[in-house]
Parts: structure tokens; C-alpha cells; sequence
């Protein structure tokens, strides 16, 4: 089989680095419209008038109804379309804009009071589109590392801030619970990959160069603050110390490993 010659290799490597800032442009414009799009429903739903809040309230209503056809239909076009990748890859992005609009809708209607719904979605949306940024320009280990702690760091947060609601209290000790189940399911589906060298299920998932002792740290010390939080609403305070600590920490360390 004969090998590429160095500048087709050198064309394909800078094809692949224009796609992918490409991707990373257009996840933080779509975060940015989304972030602005928050801030008007803040406005107008939490901080304006009696009719403001009633008109904003039918717009998150419907935008939820619409939100779920959008993605009900992304996925079901998605999936039965998924060999023709131009139609597969819109149909990804028709599911993720009907995912914000139904999730936008259900938690800020639900969650009224005090405006906390509006408040842990424009949390939520700066943390997804990082994520995003991370997934697509650094290892899978590191994503997975940075998804574990911000997650952990948001249902920390999110204990906190609930701590004298008693209806959305016991929502997020709930998802925390969920949250922790979750964490050690992860940390079996890596040891899981770790025999077969960064694969699951015949996919790969982590680099063969992966450190599997910062996964698993990282792993315990998420599921540790989780139940912690879950347990004690007064100790989310240093928790999110803790865990913003540990990112930083994870971070720099996959950021030093790529050079």
C-alpha cells in the first residue's frame, strides 16, 4: 500500500484543523444566540410587567411543544436518514435546537419561584457550550474529566441555591442522587475500556495513551462532592472550591499532555 506524500498529508491535516475551528466558531455562536435569547426571557418573564410575564410565558410554552417536534423529528430523520451525513448532520442540530427550546420551556415555567429556572439555565448553557469546546479540541479522556466535574460543580451549585426551596430542593437532591449512580456506572464502563485498551463495545472511547489514574481521581472525587452536597447544602459553598480546583487541575495536565 503506498504511502501519502508529505504535502497531501500536510493539505488533509489542515483540512482537518479549518473543520474543526469551524465546528468550534459555530458551537460559540449557537451558545452566544442562545445565552442572548436567556437573558430576554430573564427580562421579560422574571423582571418585567404582569403582561410581559403572561406573554413570555405562552412563548416558553409553545417554544417547549416546539422544542420536543424538533427533536422528536431530528432524531427519527437523523436516525433513519444516517448514511447521508450532510442530512445526519443537520438533523443533529435541528435535534439540539428542539432540545434548548423544550428544556428551556419546561424548566423556567416549572421552576418560577425566586427566578431560579431562568437562573440554572443561563448557567447551564455557558457550561454546555465549553463542554462542547473541549470535546472538540482535546482527548476524549480530558472530556470526559471536564463533563464529570462540571456536572458535578452545577448539581453542587444547584444544591445550594436550593437549599431553602423545599419543591426544587428535592428535585436536585434527587438528580444528585441520579447524578451519583451515574458516576460510579462511569467509572465501571471505564474500567471496562481500560481492558480493552480505550475500547467499549468495539468503539473507541479513550486514547491508548490515556491516564487512567486521573480518570478514576477524578471520577471519585465528583461522585464524593456530589453526595456530600446531596447530604449537607451548607458545605456546596467549599465543595464548588474543591471542584473548580480539580478542573483547573485536570486541565492543564490533558492541555500539557498534547504538547
Amino acid at each position: 500500500m503506498s504511502k501519502k506524500p508529505i504535502s497531501q498529508k500536510r493539505a488533509d491535516r489542515e483540512k482537518q484543523e479549518s473543520q474543526a475551528l469551524h465546528r468550534v466558531f459555530n458551537v460559540f455562536l449557537l451558545g452566544l444566540a442562545a445565552e442572548c435569547y436567556l437573558l430576554l426571557v430573564y427580562r421579560g418573564y422574571a423582571m418585567g410587567t404582569i403582561d410581559s410575564l403572561l406573554i413570555w410565558h405562552q412563548i416558553l410554552t409553545w417554544g417547549m411543544y416546539l422544542g420536543l417536534v424538533m427533536l422528536i423529528a431530528g432524531i427519527a430523520v437523523g436516525v433513519a436518514k444516517r448514511k447521508d451525513r450532510r442530512l445526519r448532520t443537520i438533523m443533529t442540530w435541528v435535534a439540539g435546537g428542539g432540545l434548548f427550546l423544550a428544556l428551556t420551556g419546561w424548566v423556567v415555567t416549572f421552576f418560577f419561584d425566586n427566578s431560579r429556572g431562568i437562573t440554572a439555565m443561563c448557567v447551564l448553557v455557558p457550561i454546555a457550550v465549553v463542554l462542547a469546546l473541549v470535546y472538540l479540541l482535546f482527548q476524549p479522556e480530558c472530556f470526559l474529566c471536564t463533563l464529570t466535574v462540571s456536572c458535578a460543580m452545577f448539581a453542587v451549585w444547584a444544591r445550594g441555591a436550593s437549599a431553602d426551596s423545599s419543591a426544587f430542593g428535592m428535585v436536585v437532591i434527587a438528580g444528585c442522587v441520579v447524578g451519583a449512580l451515574l458516576l460510579a456506572a462511569a467509572a465501571y464502563l471505564v474500567s471496562k475500556a481500560q481492558k480493552d485498551e480505550g475500547k467499549l463495545w468495539g468503539v473507541r472511547v479513550l486514547t491508548p495513551e490515556c491516564d487512567y489514574r486521573v480518570v478514576y481521581g477524578v471520577l471519585a472525587v465528583a461522585l464524593v462532592c456530589v453526595a456530600l452536597a446531596a447530604a449537607a447544602a451548607p458545605a456546596a459553598y467549599y465543595l464548588l472550591w474543591v471542584l473548580g480546583i480539580l478542573l483547573f487541575a485536570e486541565l492543564v495536565y490533558h492541555t500539557t499532555r498534547l504538547m
